[in-house]
């Protein structure tokens, strides 16, 4: 459908926001929780429902802080891409005197190329963007732009699992609950996940990627098969859910952890997915009609 292909290309932020975020603030706005809502009784252990993504500052893939460990050689050579979207946080502009900003680019679709600290082209039209080609997001990138689309968190009637849905390209995750990784995991796109709960903390941690898919759109890299990753669910209140995620990769960072990624969402009872599915042809047509103009060399 339409809505899908302005939002894959996240790293458009300009044109993604101006276009199709207004729909989905105005839900998330509207859907917030009272003080008197917030105060109900509830179960910690009970994280089902349907939550919607806050709107608060650095509650989207670039709220993190925290640098990322240094690549290692391995990765320099096997991970970087050039991206549509990462930003460029220590890199270079090619043409610094197009923009003051490393890797912005304006309205009137004048791309500003720029390179990152490892010398990839960032904000490049022809680069790479979480879900491209309408190739699975996987996590942590499901997570990019928590407030545009909604996650569900359903147990299972025999308690032995947790099935996470994003509504966001409909995907879905199954969290195991006190059941180990099995011995020979199946490299996927979203892993395996097995859960286990800290006190009132649910925590899930995840392996056996295939290396195929991105972190987030704002790192320039994709993740090796060897990342992992570990979340830790806590229901603050009754309408309030914090989300703390770790990053592993042994072959990206060594033994080195990237910490510091956190997603605030809020409790939407009754609430319903919109249909959110990856259209092939619709999203050439966007390519073609946002991405192609792009591709123009702006005037001097």
């Amino acid at each position: 459908m339409r809505i899908r292909g302005l939002i894959s290309v996240a790293g458009l932020v300009t044109i993604a926001a101006s276009i199709v975020a207004p729909v989905h603030l105005l839900r998330a706005q509207t859907a917030a929780p009272s003080a008197s809502e917030a105060s109900q009784s509830f179960d910690p252990h009970n994280l089902d429902g349907v939550w919607a993504g806050d709107i608060r500052p650095g509650n989207d893939r670039s709220g993190n802080t925290t640098p990322e460990p240094p690549l290692t050689e391995w990765a320099k050579q096997h991970l970087l891409y050039k991206g549509i979207s990462h930003d460029v946080l220590s890199g270079t502009l090619i043409d610094p005197n197009r923009t003051p900003t490393p890797g912005s680019f304006d309205r009137r679709t004048k791309i500003y190329y720029s390179k990152d600290q490892y010398g990839v082209l960032s904000n490049d039209p022809d680069g790479e963007y979480p879900g491209k080609n309408c190739e699975p997001l996987g996590p942590p990138a499901e997570y990019d732009v928590p407030y545009i689309a909604n996650l569900e968190l359903i147990t299972t009637r025999a308690g032995d699992r947790i099935f996470q849905m994003f509504e966001f390209h409909r995907e879905w995750r199954t969290f195991w609950l006190d059941r180990d990784h099995p011995k020979h995991v199946d490299p996927t796109f979203q892993g395996d996940s097995s859960a286990h709960w800290e006190s009132n903390t649910l925590v899930v941690d995840t392996i056996g990627f295939n290396g195929k898919s991105m972190i987030n759109g704002m790192v320039g890299h994709s993740k090796s098969d060897a990342f992992h990753m570990v979340e830790r669910f806590t229901r603050v209140d009754h309408d309030h859910l914090h989300i703390e995620m770790t990053y592993m990769d042994q072959k990206a960072w060594g033994d080195r952890a990237w910490t510091g990624f956190h997603r605030y969402y809020h409790l939407v009872p009754n609430e319903d997915f919109i249909e959110f599915i990856c259209s092939q042809s619709e999203t050439a047509e966007y390519d073609k009609e946002v991405t192609d103009e792009l591709k123009k060399k702006p005037p001097k």
